[in-house]
């Protein structure tokens, strides 16, 4: 039941995108995004494989986008503050709470194939150390990719490569962490985050930092922050923060949920085993679950929820909103996603046989593969823009299908799959996941927003709002229901049984051009 009052029903929710950040006022009883600011966000890439973030553009993202909603009446009423962001950054900071440098984020591959030990050995399953396999799914769930793109991965470089600033490292800090630092001068991390670290025991439904994983690969405890839930209070908005952002000092911050938990709550697929998909900027298959899930080969593992006594399990794939943002920008469109939707719907299903493979930055799911990269199959003369940009709608549903084959094993599909993300607000796109994959695909309303909405779930349940996460979830309304057509369907399955046979073909060509 909802026992929200009138007064104060409002929370401030920040969503750290990689390729757009946003704000909205959420409405704590309905969860619908009542005002909303963008920005587009810039990832720096300083050398191949590297991607990182400037920490001080992220405030500033803060400042503008809540000066922009400041301009909303419902703005005085914001009860509380909750971010959510890209998850697996890391950014060490010194005594004084300052940046060290800049915030290595998920993309960067700097790191591949650290620590090392975890990948070499006589006896190994799957590219792993067997022994140090055990350790690591003993205690965490799961084990660090292949790719370095895992905090204990970039934390490792930095003590080898960056000594001199490791050594001045006060804590180490995710995106989130360092928003909610800068609003309140504290230093936590939620479960979700610290269970993605592989540095956690997340044995009984929450995490614990390691003193054996730490001590064996080489970390100092000490450097990581506190670990809360993510309906915990983080600490209170501080005198300069609520200046820079217009609000009532001493509001409440929550702790929060990354990007990928926050938007497993915002999804509406709450129950244990219900699944969703999500596609932005990455994509991603997940579901809860009462127990920690595990297929070592095809790197799909369970984190700690965001939900408290939860798990959720993860099937996630580097690259699907952006792989269609770049060919856009290459191709002189620069982001009219409209247009694209149009271009490429006037294109027959399997674009001529036209096949985009969009692993642009290394892949985690179903292969855990740093040297791989993305391209056209199949171009000729034939293909004009238009079927460049359909093929990558496809080429991403392709993708994700091949994850599916091994996530359903654990988790059953077949009576459809809740989607949320700015990808999903596309008709074209939903239908030709609908075609690809076999099953209904059913769009949340304000798909987009999943982020901001689950995290304010997180108020919501913190400020004992609702009850619990289903009577929360049962306030999300279903926009839109895309099923299957069988013809289209039957193009596709041809496509996809040759896409899925690319990586074995092309392996030896990505390593040799890569590695």
């Amino acid at each position: 039941m909802c026992t929200a009052s009138k007064d104060g029903k409002y929370v401030l929710s920040f969503d750290i995108g990689s390729t757009y950040v946003k704000a909205g006022i959420i409405d704590l009883e309905t969860f619908r995004t009542v005002s909303k600011a963008i920005e587009p966000a810039k990832i720096i890439f300083p050398a191949s494989g590297y991607a990182e973030v400037s920490p001080d553009s992220l405030w500033r993202h803060v400042i503008n986008l809540s000066s922009k909603l400041s301009k909303n009446r419902f703005y005085e009423d914001v009860s509380a503050v909750i971010y959510t962001a890209h998850m697996a950054g890391v950014l060490p900071i010194d005594n004084g709470y300052h940046p060290l440098r800049n915030i290595i984020i998920w993309l960067d591959e700097r790191a591949s194939g650290l620590p090392r030990e975890v990948f070499k050995g006589l006896f190994k399953v799957s590219g792993y150390n067997i022994f140090h396999l055990i350790r690591l799914l003993r205690l965490t769930g799961g084990a660090p990719s292949k790719t370095g793109k895992d905090p204990i991965s970039k934390i490792i470089w930095i003590r080898d490569y960056e000594s001199d600033l490791y050594r001045s490292t006060y804590k180490f800090v995710d995106v989130k962490g360092y928003l909610i630092l800068k609003s309140t001068n504290s230093i936590v991390t939620s479960m979700d985050e610290a269970s993605l670290t592989w540095l956690a025991d997340t044995r009984g439904y929450r995490a614990y930092w390691s003193r054996e994983l730490t001590v064996r690969y080489g970390i100092d405890i000490s450097m990581l922050p506190d670990i809360k839930y993510s309906t915990d209070v983080a600490g209170y908005l501080t005198e300069d923060a609520s200046s820079e952002m217009g609000l009532r000092e001493g509001l409440p911050v929550y702790v929060g949920a990354g990007d990928l938990t926050a938007s497993a709550v915002g999804s509406g697929a709450i129950n244990d085993y219900e699944p969703h998909i999500y596609l932005g900027t990455s994509s991603w298959l997940a579901a809860h679950t009462p127990k920690r899930l595990l297929d070592i080969s095809h790197y799909m593992g369970s984190i700690l929820s965001g939900i408290p006594g939860k798990y959720l399990y993860i099937a996630e794939q580097e690259v699907a909103g952006s792989a269609l943002n770049h060919i856009s920008k290459i191709l002189g469109f620069n982001g009219d996603y409209i247009e694209l939707d149009r271009l490429a719907g006037e294109v027959e299903p399997g674009s001529k046989g036209l096949i985009f493979i969009p692993w642009l930055f290394g892949e985690r799911s179903p292969i855990d593969d740093p040297y791989v990269r993305g391209g056209y199959i199949n171009l000729s003369f034939e293909h004009d823009s238009k079927y460049l940009i359909r093929a990558v709608l496809e080429g991403v549903a392709y993708n994700i299908r091949w994850s599916m084959e091994y996530f359903g094993v654990k988790v059953p599909l077949s009576k459809g799959v809740k989607a949320v993300g700015g990808g999903i607000k596309s008709d074209l796109w939903c239908q030709i996941l609908a075609d690809v994959l076999g099953i209904p695909i059913i769009r949340m309303y304000q798909p987009e927003d999943a982020g901001l909405r689950g995290s304010a779930v997180f108020v919501a349940i913190g400020m004992e709002v609702y009850r619990d996460f289903i009577d929360a979830g049962s306030r999300f309304k279903v926009d839109r229901i895309f099923n299957p057509d069988p013809e289209r369907s039957k193009v596709y399955e041809k496509m996809y049984s040759i896409y899925k046979s690319l990586y074995k073909r092309l392996r030896r060509v990505f390593h040799s051009l890569n590695k």
